[in-house]
Formats: structure tokens, C-alpha cells, sequence
């Protein structure tokens, strides 16, 4: 009876004596068992993977039309301490994809594009595979178009089309992209307060569209011919008038005329001021004592500061 009874008083005594501290370390034990029972299991878990491609070389003539995403997710399956073992030590090497065939239609990933520790299982690719799309690449001469900003000074305009030296570019890109190319576009020739004269300047060509290249040439000379403004107006069957004979008649009898100048100048012209004349002296051997006769001669009129143009340009002159 004194053993059981020291017994269990004994018994007594471990569970009281620094219960706080017993209880705590029991937690603790069984925290560690979880913890060690848990990094056994095996988990899924997702990895972003880069790409790195392997362009064919230029000399092959092929674009890949296809944009390939910068990386790809990996679902990796491991027990906890591997994942993390994983992400601690160094990232997943990136997949290489080999497409300097320019042929291959489709790209399949499969676990051995992926390099992870033995313990460690690829399960699930997302995206699984991708389609490619692939072009000739070709070249095309084509035209540079120059442009006009600004306007010139009070009383001028741009003559005609800007001219462009050299005139033309090599384009080089996918055959989809290259075809429809109709021009090429250069920065803005600015002709802003510019008086009479032809100007000339470099004129920087506007950046290709991505995936296209021009020859190297970045810029190319605009020349641009800045007169006074012009106005036209037409006076019809006006008489002409002949000089230096009486009694002479022409055939045609009128002319239309066409007068080109400032615009102050043509505006207020009025078909009085407007004479077309045939002088006898440009015809005959003896301007002082024509003789009767007939010839053909130049129609010609006179008008300060403008242009004139005749139609019919000469007439038949009897006397």
C-alpha cells in the first residue's frame, strides 16, 4: 500500500510540478510533428518561366509574325520544402525555343524544356503550346513624299510639288506589310514667311513601322520653289489690230487672250486695256512702202507686269 501510495503521489507531482511549462512544450511537439508530417504532402504550385527564342538569321528572308509572351506559367508539383527550396536558391532557367528554320508552325511545351530538382514534377503549362505565323520578308523601292507646313510671306505661294533628292527608298519587311506600303512620309518642309526663290533643305524621313527598315537612309534634300501669286483672266474674241498698214484684215479676225499676273495687277483689267496687235514691219522687206501681200504673223500684247497668252498664237495678215 506505501508503493502505491508514493506511486501516485509521485504521478501527482509530474503533473503538477512546471505545468505551464510542460504544456507548453507538448504544443511545441506536436506543432513539430505537423510541420514534418506536412512537408512530406506534395502541393501544386505556379511559376512564371521567361523565353528565349532563336531568331532565324536574316539571311533566311523570314519574320516570325507571332508576338511570344515574355514567360509562361509552370505549375510544379513537390512537397512544400522542395517549392520552397525552389524559390530560394535560384529562379527556373528559362525555355529555349529553337525556330532558325523559320518553318515550324507550332511550339508544344513538354516537361523536358523545363530544368527543376528531381523531387520536384512539371504538371501543367499555361499557355500548353502556341501556333506561329511566319512571312516572307521581301524588299520594295518606294517613292518619298514630301510635305508643306506654313504659309509663305503676304503676296506668294508654293510653286508646284516640292521635288525630293533622292526620290526614293528600299523598304525591307514581311511580305503583308511591305506590299501595301505606297510611300514613304518625310518630316514637313516648313516654308513659313519665305519670299520669291528656291529653297532647299534635308528633310529627316519619318520613322518605319515596327517590324519594317528602310536602307539606312535617314534623310533626303526637299527643294521647294516659293513665286508671287498668280491670278489668270480671259478675255474672248478680242479684234486684232494690225500695225503699220492701212486697209488690212486678219484671219482669224479675233484671238482669245489669256492674262497671268499679281492679282492686284489682273483683277482691275478691263478688255479695253487688253489690244492684240500684228506689227507689218516683222513681215515685210520694206516697212516704209509695203506692198500688197499677205503673210502670217505673231500676235503679241502688251501688259505691264503680266504674262500674256494668245490663242490662236499668230494669224494671217492681208493688206
Amino acid at each position: 500500500m506505501k508503493v502505491l501510495s508514493w506511486l501516485g503521489a509521485w504521478i501527482a507531482r509530474a503533473v503538477v510540478d512546471n505545468a505551464g511549462l510542460k504544456a507548453l512544450s507538448l504544443l511545441f511537439a506536436i506543432g513539430l510533428f505537423v510541420y514534418l508530417n506536412r512537408a512530406q504532402e506534395s502541393f501544386d504550385r505556379s511559376f512564371p518561366v521567361g523565353i528565349f527564342v532563336r531568331q532565324p538569321p536574316a539571311s533566311a528572308n523570314r519574320e516570325l509574325m507571332t508576338q511570344i509572351p515574355p514567360n509562361i506559367y509552370v505549375t510544379l508539383r513537390g512537397t512544400t520544402r522542395a517549392l520552397e527550396q525552389l524559390l530560394r536558391e535560384k529562379p527556373i532557367p528559362p525555355i529555349e525555343l529553337d525556330l532558325r528554320d523559320g518553318e515550324r508552325r507550332v511550339v508544344t511545351f513538354d516537361a523536358s524544356m523545363v530544368v527543376v530538382p528531381p523531387n520536384v514534377k512539371v504538371t501543367i503549362f499555361d499557355p500548353p503550346s502556341i501556333e506561329l505565323e511566319w512571312q516572307d520578308v521581301i524588299t520594295r523601292t518606294i517613292p518619298l513624299q514630301a510635305a508643306i507646313s506654313g504659309v509663305p510671306a503676304e503676296g506668294y505661294v508654293v510653286q508646284g510639288q516640292p521635288t525630293v533628292d533622292p526620290s526614293a527608298v528600299t523598304v525591307r519587311g514581311p511580305k503583308s506589310m511591305v506590299e501595301v506600303v505606297q510611300f514613304v512620309r518625310l518630316s514637313a518642309f516648313d516654308v513659313s514667311g519665305l519670299g520669291e526663290g528656291v529653297y532647299r533643305r534635308p528633310i529627316a524621313i519619318d520613322a518605319p513601322p515596327q517590324r519594317v527598315t528602310y536602307d539606312g537612309v535617314t534623310s533626303t534634300t526637299v527643294s521647294v520653289r516659293v513665286a508671287r501669286r498668280v491670278q489668270e483672266a480671259k478675255f474672248e474674241r478680242l479684234p486684232v489690230d494690225v500695225v503699220g498698214v492701212t486697209n488690212a484684215s486678219t484671219t482669224p479676225k479675233h484671238v482669245m487672250v489669256t492674262v497671268i499676273g499679281p492679282p492686284e495687277v489682273v483683277r482691275d483689267l478691263r478688255a479695253e486695256q487688253v489690244v492684240p496687235r500684228v506689227d507689218i514691219a516683222t513681215v515685210v522687206a520694206d516697212p516704209k512702202d509695203p506692198k500688197h501681200g499677205s503673210a502670217t504673223a505673231r500676235v503679241t500684247v502688251d501688259i505691264a507686269n503680266a504674262e500674256a497668252q494668245i490663242q490662236p498664237p499668230t494669224v494671217n495678215v492681208k493688206w
